[in-house]
């Protein structure tokens, strides 16, 4: 043991204690709950001795690294954002990953969020529990075995750490460690409190001396259990978050080794799960499952040397097979990525303004449902047969904003689907702030574009819409056929400052995104004018650069709205069916879109330093305020834009053209649009 390597490791945050040996290709292991990187002690010295370069850590709130005080600290996208910077660190692109409990939990999230990154992966006792689109975890459980049931036991803060500090450390960890009982644990209010539970061995199994109890003990007498039960309380808000990930299923190779008195396999039905071939569709490269006979949970414990030999067969067959074929690591893909084209400058005079009277009369045939997606009511217009395009809207606009591509395009063979999103015109508006994270958005159009009975679409998107359509390319990739991207370049995440932080930084507590932060404040400002008035100076702006928005915010008695002038391309027919639904909905749901931007960038560590693979074109005109903002255009023309994003395929900045394009050059965007899809 005296030859592992300890070293601490600055990931996502915090500080992580990791445990090493041996050098070769990297096996990552991640325990449960409640274990620590000791409980792939004997893993660790057989594999290194066979040319692995094993990698322990304790994961955040365990052991030696460090323990976030809030509970909401612990979510899925916390720790996967943590084994990924630790990845990172290791100066590799892909791991073998092997883990066991919670740590099986968070390797699917993993696989699923950044499949990669893993070679391959061994997974022991938990399998892949597929999302129940309308029924939170935690809440399913206690339907299923009551409120005694552990994981619903464990969801106060503080009573189970109170009923574990009565017993004592030793006494818990022995109970735990050793425990043999099959069915799902159920956890009677008192039972640690009493001291006494009839299951717990008085001596212990060969497998566990006390040297390695006495080592569990230490690290947890000076962590408490805090950190490793918060894991428990964000089972629900995971579940809530990622609804982008509904039904996907798990392409990396897998092997699955449980102990047949695992208290897993013996529950929830998950013996049935994995045996009739449920578990194989989920996980359609699942290579072999491994019942051990009379072994319970702790199997990398209880039968280290099996496990083991499990682990180096199937890493080994792995490693073999991919050695013979580089594309499979995705080295290969860089042939297919299309050559960047030139900038080009479309001259204003090409932006023919729609006829207002055939418009209107237009405007008639599109179709309008409601669709249930992800929890909410969502309304949806509707128009043509063909492939599917996805349009989705910014801020503050509607799926009216499509207009004008919706009746074209549905004329040309393509199905044209344009949402109010989440919080906007005819669509549920959620009241919590904290509804209206990027996962919620996401999860809203991945249900979406699955009530469609298509698996990809063509995305076209503009201002906040796109900035949730380089999400979707990012978490779900393979629901995009390619993405025509309006006003909002991919801005890749930087690992060190939150982005509402650096904006004011940068621009000042004035700068409008920081001014949108206060909930109530800037609805409050906007409510001194009328929305027609709101609407018309916000559509009608045309200044460059950042947007400031000084403390006086809109005048208390704004103007009459006919004196400011409308241009060619929007009527007041136009402004008045905006100002209806605003007057409806108020602004508070699209200005949470911006009171999420830095939670938005916690929990989207995972991805940070992705590359967007989608085919992309790029709209914006010169006058945007994004692309007049400081950088913008310099990170679109100096190829840091095409480095981001290899399928970047070609740049249009519209001369003399403002920021809601899609709209002011109606005709000129809906010709490129329709000249980048139809390739495909």
């Amino acid at each position: 043991m005296e030859t592992i390597q300890h070293r601490t490791v600055p990931v996502n945050g915090i500080n992580m204690h990791v445990a090493e040996k041996g050098e070769g290709p990297v096996l990552l292991f991640l325990h449960g709950f409640p274990e620590l990187w000791y409980t792939w002690r004997h893993q660790i010295l057989a594999l290194s001795s066979k040319g692995y370069r094993c990698v322990a850590p304790d994961l955040r709130g365990y052991g030696d690294t460090d323990v976030p005080k809030s509970v909401s600290s612990y979510t899925c996208f916390h720790i996967v954002g943590d084994i990924v910077a630790l990845i990172d660190s290791l100066g590799v692109d892909q791991v073998f990953l092997v883990a066991h409990d919670w740590g099986a939990m968070i390797a699917w999230y993993l696989c699923m969020f950044r499949p990669e990154r893993i070679k391959a992966y061994v997974c022991l006792s938990v399998p892949l529990l597929r999302r129940h689109p309308t029924i939170k975890t935690v809440d399913g459980m206690r339907f299923l075995y009551g409120d005694d049931y552990y994981i619903c036991r464990f969801q106060e803060a503080g009573e189970m750490e109170g009923q574990i500090a009565q017993v004592g450390t030793i006494n818990a960890m022995k109970n735990i460690l050793t425990t043999r009982k099959t069915g799902p644990p159920i956890l009677p209010k008192g039972q640690f409190g009493n001291g006494v539970n009839e299951s717990t061995p008085e001596t212990l199994p060969s497998w566990l001396t006390q040297d390695d109890l006495d080592y569990f003990v230490s690290k947890f007498d000076k962590t408490g259990f805090t950190g490793g039960l918060n894991y428990y309380r964000n089972l629900n808000l995971n579940w809530e978050l990622t609804a982008p990930w509904s039904g996907t299923k798990i392409k990396v190779p897998v092997k699955f080794i449980t102990g047949d008195m695992d208290m897993v396999y013996t529950s929830l039905g998950m013996k049935d799960y994995i045996e009739s071939g449920l578990f194989k569709e989920e996980v359609p490269n699942l290579e072999e499952v491994i019942i051990q006979e009379g072994v319970a949970h702790f199997n990398n414990q209880e039968a280290a040397e099996d496990v083991t030999n499990h682990i180096y067969t199937f890493i080994t067959k792995i490693y073999l097979r991919r050695s013979g074929n580089v594309c499979e690591t995705g080295v290969c893909l860089s042939h297919f990525y299309p050559y960047f084209k030139f900038i080009s400058f479309i001259h204003s005079f090409i932006h023919t303004a729609p006829n207002p009277s055939s418009h209107i009369t237009n405007m008639e045939t599109i179709e309008h449902k409601t669709v249930e997606v992800n929890g909410i009511k969502m309304h949806v217009a509707e128009k043509g047969e063909g492939p599917v395009v996805l349009f989705l809207h910014g801020f503050p606009e509607l799926w009216y904003t499509w207009r004008h591509q919706i009746l074209s395009l549905s004329s040309k063979g393509y199905r044209c689907v344009a949402p109010d999103l989440r919080g906007y015109g005819d669509t549920d508006v959620p009241s919590s702030v904290s509804s209206y994270t990027c996962f919620h958005i996401v999860g809203d159009i991945v249900a979406l574009i699955d009530s469609l009975g298509v698996d990809q679409v063509f995305l076209v998107a503009h201002d906040w819409g796109a900035i949730i359509g380089w999400y979707l390319c990012m978490f779900r990739p393979d629901r995009v056929k390619a993405y025509v991207c309006l006003s909002v370049p991919f801005l890749p995440r930087n690992p060190n400052v939150k982005p509402v932080d650096a904006m004011r930084a940068l621009y000042g507590d004035d700068y409008y995104i920081c001014r949108f932060q206060e909930p109530g404040k800037a609805e409050a400002e906007f409510g001194k004018a009328k929305p027609e008035h709101v609407m018309k100076k916000m559509f009608c702006n045309r200044a460059t650069g950042p947007p400031i928005l000084p403390k006086q915010g809109m005048p208390s008695n704004p103007p009459s709205t006919t004196e400011i002038p409308l241009p060619n391309w929007l009527t007041q027919e136009d402004v008045a069916y905006f100002a209806s639904k605003f007057e409806k909905t108020g602004f508070t749901g699209p200005l949470n879109y911006y009171r999420n931007m830095n939670l938005n960038w916690e929990l989207t560590a995972a991805w940070t330093g992705v590359q967007i693979k989608v085919p992309v074109k790029f709209i914006t005109g010169e006058l945007d305020m994004v692309y007049t903002s400081p950088s913008i255009k310099q990170y679109i023309e100096s190829g840091a834009f095409k480095r981001d994003v290899p399928n970047l395929q070609d740049v249009v900045v519209q001369q003399g053209v403002a920021h809601f394009n899609n709209q002011e050059a109606a005709v000129d965007v809906t010709n490129h649009i329709y000249d980048f899809i139809n390739k495909f």
